[in-house]
């Protein structure tokens, strides 16, 4: 278990089908998070859906008509009715977005919230949306990894055009300036790669992959742990976010016999986890079963 201790996070994707079917139902399970003491909720992101792609990701835990509210608007709304929660992305397809703008959005919503953005940034498996978006599919991992630095950069001391990511462009400022500051808590929801393993090292950001056996997961975290040592970086400086398996579309625990998420929070806690994120989706038929759904995850945590 981490030094940080356990907390849990609450994916507010398709929440609305807990209500009337609007945004205020997802509004309401993000008031719940809040008053029940979950830490974090968050929200994944799609600009575009391809129905080619989504018929070949084997697994895709939602249907091609699923609402992918930008995660950032509705978290900016989330901020307005909530007191205390953290808010995160798992993942934003950063990548889409130019820098600077990805640098504005990230920091108006943290002064918007006071200073609760947790955001873990990745980069998508559709070249379809890459193609919509007019962003190049190829380097992808390599404009993450020049965001980050950017972000940084303007989220610190100006001008951010006299730090290295955005050397040549100017004397640059960026306001509001996010309350966190540079040290805004950012996550890579990548795959574990030589290269991206160091690129996590050397960034001094955290791993929030998706969901994936327990095994693999512990494996994950010990590697990235091993790396921060042998790089001199503090392994206890390392976030990182567990993600509890989705089931399948349309499928519900009670008719498919699918247990409780505890257990598989527990792993992943033991595993390394500081952060377990879970979905109710499958769990809940409405609003009011959420407490009892989150009880005995929020009594695991502690």
């Amino acid at each position: 278990m981490s030094a940080v201790g356990r907390r849990l996070a609450l994916n507010l994707m398709a929440a609305e089908h807990l209500g009337d079917g609007t945004f205020g139902a997802v509004l309401e399970a993000a008031r719940t998070a809040d008053h029940l003491g979950v830490h974090r909720v968050v929200l994944p992101d799609h600009v575009v859906i391809s129905a080619q792609a989504h018929r070949e990701r084997e697994g895709f835990p939602y249907p091609l008509d699923a609402s992918w509210f930008e995660p950032l608007t509705a978290l900016a709304a989330v901020a307005a009715v909530t007191e205390r929660v953290r808010l995160g992305t798992n993942v934003l397809i950063a990548p889409l977005r130019p820098a600077v703008l990805l640098a504005k959005q990230l920091a108006s919503l943290d002064a918007i919230s006071g200073g609760r953005v947790e955001v873990a940034l990745g980069i998508g498996w559709q070249e379809a949306e890459y193609a919509a978006a007019g962003v190049a599919f190829d380097r992808r991992m390599s404009a993450l990894v020049e965001q980050v630095r950017a972000c940084r950069a303007l989220w610190g001391e100006p001008p951010a055009g006299a730090q290295p990511a955005l050397a040549g462009l100017g004397d640059l400022h960026s306001h509001p300036r996010p309350p966190q500051g540079d040290r805004l808590p950012v996550s890579l929801g990548v795959g574990l790669g030589p290269r991206n393993v160091a690129r996590i090292v050397e960034l001094g950001v955290g791993w929030a992959p998706a969901p994936m056996p327990v095994a693999d997961f512990a494996a994950g975290v010990a590697r990235l742990r091993a790396a921060c040592a042998d790089a001199g970086r503090d392994p206890a400086t390392l976030a990182v976010t567990g993600a509890v398996t989705l089931p399948p579309q349309h499928v519900r625990a009670a008719e498919a016999g699918l247990p409780h998420p505890l257990a598989e929070a527990e792993a992943l806690w033991d595993a390394g986890a500081d952060t377990v994120i879970v979905h109710p989706l499958a769990h809940c038929d409405d609003l009011e079963d959420l407490p009892e759904f989150l009880s005995p995850l929020l009594a695991a945590a502690g």
